[in-house]
């Protein structure tokens, strides 16, 4: 996020003092630019220690724009102002101010870079501090974004870390309690691994270290670490050198990734010791409620330090503590939680002049990304992130993905451009012979060629694939397994599966899943009407079209599903991905009282526990086989083209014809 860009951000001479130099993740900093923030910042504690007057910044002003609490980040970083003879401008609460009236972080910080040369963000939403600082022409320092990262929390605690050891290399730094949602313990693991420390991972049970951090230590780094329980943490034999300590429970050896596929982490020789415990607060506020038991929490007190394991471990925590660290700790030596609260203030003035001197020097370089991917699709893919900032302020975010760096050959990696997080593919398709494929290793060349081309689709699943118009690659051995008269009798079965279940008929409503769906919902609520007398008003549903996805048909007019029972209709349920996407939207859309699910085949193999509550036919097939429905248009005389058939996928080759 690097650019030669030095346009004025205010209206004063000063700004060009300024380089464009965002930091929006610990690694936007080369390693050469934080033994420079050291630097500075001990130059910067020598001159305040003696009471120096500071005119380092003079002229600056910094804007402060905080969307989350804060005390330490905020003070910090307007003081580290104030102190190098620079001004701030603040907006501490933003509920406050126009975002409240619903006006765009784009727009806001455009606006705020006229009345300032330097925005501090924090932010509640994944990738935020990215889009500021796409937006806004001046630099952009990123105090937190949802789960994230927090890079200059990391400069503040390796910078204490180094000071107490004298180094950071080899050092063994135990991290507890909550590594799933702190995002100071995330910058810590990029910043440690880059300068070759041991971590050891002591998570709360259900808050691990997320797969992403995991994936991408792996992929840029080769690096990984242990995990262990607290139990197994105290049996270690040796000692620690810093414990980064978040409230945690137990975590196995084991991990599961997201897809289901276990994952061993090589076990690590016991650590001769420790030397720090890092320790941090539940982060309840990004919480469900449910991930962890507030009796679990790591409680931490001057036992710890007693054994020859931790003698010389300092005891870092990023603070606000809440129940995690007892108090008696205070008057120890080794505790250095308040150091490093204090860092912040000459960390922050190192950062600041690090940006004057970058631009007195001409040294911000643009730093090289790769081009945004142009996908040939109607409704290109959407971040997995549900705490992504596309997902809040996606009107004007189109989504922006690169390739990633998976470990697992079988999926397509989707970086997106804002949050980091992988998308992984199953089905590619190649826009200009218009097939689709199940990805294996064997694509990634012409993968690569497609988006090159632009002619690269991409899809949740073979569903979203054909309703797209797209064939697959190959088709093996096809037999007919339904014909016109099966399929009329199968619906009618739907039908008397419904009346019979549902006993308040004119509560329903009807949801086709596109487009087969909705035809199929048509047919079932004539079949419904004609039996019962009562016409349930009908809507079709586009699960891959999130801005206009459900919409009546067939002249129902003011659907709604509020306190309604939804009849969600579909053709096939193969994996279940696009039902779980199509009950997602309706709830979106309303509460309903309830919501069940009919379909016209069950060919079984599903990824997500959803189970049909009406079923027309049962087919069992294996995985590598596709059922298709082919329904004749509504108002078509004779239903003599419809009819199920059931395929083969072969498998691509080395070469695919899509290539050729």
């Amino acid at each position: 996020m690097r650019s030669n860009n030095r346009a004025r951000c205010g209206t004063n001479d000063t700004v060009s003092r300024l380089a464009k130099f965002d930091v929006v993740s610990i690694e936007d900093l080369e390693t050469s630019d934080i033994e420079r923030v050291f630097a500075l910042a001990d130059g910067f504690a020598g001159q305040l220690a003696q009471g120096d007057q500071i005119t380092t910044a003079a002229g600056l002003i910094m804007a402060t724009l905080f969307y989350e609490p804060s005390t330490r980040t905020r003070l910090s970083f307007e003081s580290s102002m104030h102190r190098l003879g620079g001004a701030v401008i603040s907006s501490a609460d933003m509920h406050a101010s126009s975002a409240a009236k619903g006006e765009s972080l784009a727009d806001t910080v455009r606006v705020v870079a006229g009345y300032a040369d330097l925005i501090v963000l924090r932010h509640p939403h994944d990738g935020a501090a990215r889009v500021a600082a796409q937006y806004a022409p001046c630099p952009v320092l990123n105090a937190g974004d949802g789960s994230r990262e927090h890079p200059t929390q990391t400069l503040c605690d390796l910078y204490i870390l180094r000071k107490k050891k004298g180094h950071l290399k080899g050092l063994t730094v135990a991290l507890c309690g909550d590594l799933k949602f702190g995002r100071t313990v995330h910058s810590l693991i990029y910043a440690l691994a880059r300068f070759g420390a041991n971590i050891v991972a002591v998570p709360t049970s259900g808050m691990d270290v997320p797969d992403y951090v995991l994936d991408r230590l792996a992929a840029e780094r080769n690096y990984s670490f242990s995990t262990v329980t607290m139990d197994e943490l105290k049996s270690l034999a040796g000692g620690l050198d810093a414990l980064y300590l978040t409230p945690s429970a137990p975590h196995q050896m084991a991990l599961f990734t997201g897809d289901g596929v276990l994952r061993k982490f090589p076990a690590a020789e016991p650590p001769a010791a420790l030397d720090a415990f890092y320790v941090t607060r539940l982060q309840k506020e990004r919480m469900s409620g449910k991930e962890a038991d507030p009796a679990e929490y790591v409680r931490f007190d001057a036992r710890a330090l007693r054994t020859s394991r931790t003698h010389e471990a300092v005891v870092m925590h990023p603070l606000p503590r809440l129940g995690e660290l007892a108090y008696e700790l205070d008057a120890d030596p080794r505790a250095v939680y308040f150091e490093q609260a204090a860092a912040g203030v000459p960390v922050r003035m190192a950062l600041i002049a690090l940006l004057m001197e970058k631009a007195a020097g001409a040294s911000a370089g643009a730093r090289l990304t790769a081009a945004a991917i142009r996908f040939k699709a109607e409704s290109p893919p959407r971040c997995s992130n549900l705490n992504c900032i596309t997902r809040f302020e996606g009107a004007y975010l189109a989504p922006r993905f690169t390739l990633g760096r998976s470990m697992d050959a079988t999926v397509l990696a989707l970086k997106c451009g804002l949050c980091e997080r992988e998308l992984k593919i199953e089905y590619v398709g190649h826009a200009r012979s218009h097939r689709y494929y199940r990805f294996d290793e064997n694509l990634q060349g012409y993968v690569r060629q497609w988006i090159e081309e632009g002619s690269l689709a991409v899809f949740d699943s073979v569903k979203q694939a054909e309703e797209a118009g797209y064939e697959p690659y190959r088709r093996g051995p096809q037999r007919e397994i339904m014909n016109d008269e099966e399929i009329v009798r199968a619906t009618e079965s739907l039908a008397d599966q419904v009346i019979a279940d549902v006993h308040d008929m004119p509560g329903v409503s009807m949801v086709g899943v596109v487009s087969r769906g909705a035809m199929l919902a048509l047919r079932l609520r004539d079949l419904i009407g004609a039996k019962t007398g009562v016409f349930p008003p009908c809507a079709a549903l586009d699960a891959y079209k999130p801005a206009d996805a459900l919409h009546p048909i067939d002249g129902a007019e003011n659907f709604n599903v509020e306190d309604r029972t939804i009849i969600l209709v579909d053709d096939v349920i193969n994996s279940g991905w696009t039902v779980q996407r199509a009950m997602a939207t309706i709830w979106q859309r309303g509460r309903p009282a309830a919501v069940k699910l009919a379909v016209l085949i069950d060919r079984g193999h599903r990824a997500v526990p959803i189970r049909p509550n009406y079923v027309g036919k049962n087919i069992p097939t294996s995985r590598g086989e596709r059922v298709q429905v082919r329904l004749a248009a509504a108002g078509t005389e004779t239903k003599s083209h419809d009819r199920v058939t059931i395929y083969s996928i072969v498998e691509p080759l080395k070469e695919p014809e899509a290539a050729h």
